[in-house]
């Protein structure tokens, strides 16, 4: 089985997948989202958001030219990595080390069910109960936040969930290699995990980790086979509208009993608005921020870097202890008296104007830019680092617009572990010379 995977991952004949190209995905993205939040009308923002419009005329350009310096970036990266060769060592040593893969997905599915455990553990220890499930799904306004209230973030505990997303990646992958059902059933336990926290605790996010690199490997694993997808051109839209219908699932106990049934004539009109509304609103609250703080009010970066701040054992109170103020206390302020806290988005495609002021935040972009197209292009020639990160980096592109995911907390364990997988996979006994383990797509 595993010599006519490799087979067929040598085949030249790859199905085109376009948008599995960042670049594209992005600028598609962004264009949607930049028209709409200029031309929705100031009044439609008070009405459906209940905030001021901030973007004009004088403003949407500091919108425009991130995205311009990212794209920009991005093409030079995929036009100077044309000459990089492929590579099929990734799937060469994930059948010479399937003892190694098999460890390490243990591992990870073990750190992963700790992480729920101590969840769990913490919300028992917090006073909660079944009553409070059966609440909210009985439609109880307000009941979903009861079990967010029950719940204690644990910087370094509860983060275990995080190595959900490299399970989830390595262990797609090696399904193309050894079918085994147990494999399948872990990835269903995390999937179900993934989904009650999604819903119940409010981390819409987690199911993106958890949907997007699966779908990333799944799809481009057989086009490098040379097996066809009917209809993948159109996927991203049966996405958009499977993730509506789940935004709307999670909204529905979170908001929509509580208060927008009294609001909105119909259901389907709430969560088409409230979902566009989500990314408009960040990109308002990010002109918001630079316009009413100012270009790099931030000493030291805080919102791209954020995994510094949240790193466990760091206290609460490091940035306020060595700066003398506490940035979110800052933005919290902001929100309360000029916008609306319950849109707090900032948008990771504004965020870095506070961290290096106008011209630093453009050459940062052009920096994403340039590393988003080099993984691209590694994850496209078979390299096992772009293999590996690229499935979850696309769900940083794509959620850009609402926050920086990549100076996340939750992102950090996820490329930790990748790169150690990496090194340690391609290990040399004697030295580190590449990320090719010696013998092993030595032609390529």
């Amino acid at each position: 089985m595993t010599d006519q995977v490799t087979k067929n991952l040598i085949e030249k004949k790859v199905q085109r997948i376009w948008w599995l190209n960042p670049i594209v995905i992005f600028a598609l993205l962004m264009t949607a989202i930049l028209i709409g939040a200029y031309y929705i009308p100031a009044g439609s923002y008070e009405s459906f958001y209940r905030v001021n419009k901030f973007i004009d005329e004088s403003n949407i350009i500091y919108s425009i030219l991130p995205v311009c310096c990212f794209i920009f970036g991005g093409i030079i990266a995929l036009l100077a990595g044309r000459g990089t060769k492929p590579s099929q060592a990734f799937g060469e040593v994930m059948e010479r080390k399937d003892s190694f893969i098999k460890i390490w997905i243990g591992v990870l599915f073990a750190f992963t069910m700790f992480g729920y455990a101590m969840w769990f553990l913490i919300m028992l220890r917090n006073g909660f109960s079944l009553g409070l499930f059966v609440n909210v799904l009985s439609g109880e306004p307000g009941a979903i936040y009861g079990i967010k209230e029950s719940f204690d973030n644990v910087a370094g505990v509860t983060s275990f969930t995080n190595f959900s997303v490299p399970f989830v990646i390595l262990t797609s992958y090696y399904l193309f290699y050894n079918k085994k059902k147990i494999y399948i059933a872990m990835l269903a336990i995390v999937f179900v995990l993934t989904m009650l926290r999604a819903i119940f605790f409010l981390e819409r996010l987690a199911i993106m980790e958890f949907i997007v690199p699966a779908a990333v490997v799944y799809f481009s694993m057989r086009a490098k086979m040379g097996k066809r997808t009917r209809f993948v051109g159109i996927y991203p839209i049966i996405g958009v509208i499977a993730l509506v219908g789940f935004f709307g699932v999670s909204e529905y106990f979170r908001s929509w009993l509580s208060y927008y049934v009294n609001y909105y004539p119909s259901f389907w009109e709430f969560i088409v608005t409230r979902f566009f509304g989500y990314y408009v609103t960040a990109i308002n609250t990010g002109t918001l921020y630079f316009q009413h703080l100012g270009f790099h009010w931030l000493p030291f970066p805080s919102s791209t870097a954020e995994f510094i701040w949240k790193f466990p054992g760091v206290p609460d109170t490091a940035y306020e202890s060595i700066y003398g103020f506490e940035p979110q206390a800052v933005i919290n302020n902001t929100l309360a008296t000029m916008g609306n806290p319950e849109f707090n988005n900032p948008s990771g495609l504004l965020q870095p104007y506070s961290d290096y002021g106008f011209t630093g935040a453009l050459i940062f972009w052009v920096i994403v830019g340039l590393l988003t197209g080099l993984l691209y292009n590694h994850f496209k020639k078979g390299h096992t680092f772009g293999m590996m990160i690229y499935p979850i980096w696309l769900v940083g592109v794509l959620e850009i617009p609402r926050y920086f995911y990549f100076g996340s907390g939750r992102f950090f364990p996820c490329w930790i572990i990748i790169v150690a997988f990496t090194l340690i996979l391609h290990y040399n006994r004697k030295k580190l010379t590449s990320w090719r383990m010696k013998g092993v797509g030595v032609n390529d």
